[in-house]
């Protein structure tokens, strides 16, 4: 669907790969502060990616609306 959407393969790429790196980056913050991967810090982690899923869709969304807008301003 979102292949569809930003009409590039390319452009697709960059969402799937931003969990992997919220995950390590969750994972490592659990280890330095000592903290136990409870119930609450799963909600967390998995809160977590959905926030940075939703970041990379809308960044990407914003950097094609703005190279759609300069091409079509130097047209």
């Amino acid at each position: 669907m979102l292949g569809i959407f930003y009409e590039s393969y390319i452009d697709l790429i960059t969402i799937p790969s931003m969990p992997p790196s919220a995950r390590l980056g969750a994972v490592l913050a659990l280890l330095v502060f000592k903290t136990e991967f409870s119930i609450i810090g799963m909600i967390g982690v998995i809160l977590l990616i959905g926030i940075v899923n939703k970041n990379a869709i809308m960044t990407l969304d914003f950097a094609l609306e703005a190279r759609r807008s300069r091409n079509a301003n130097s047209s």
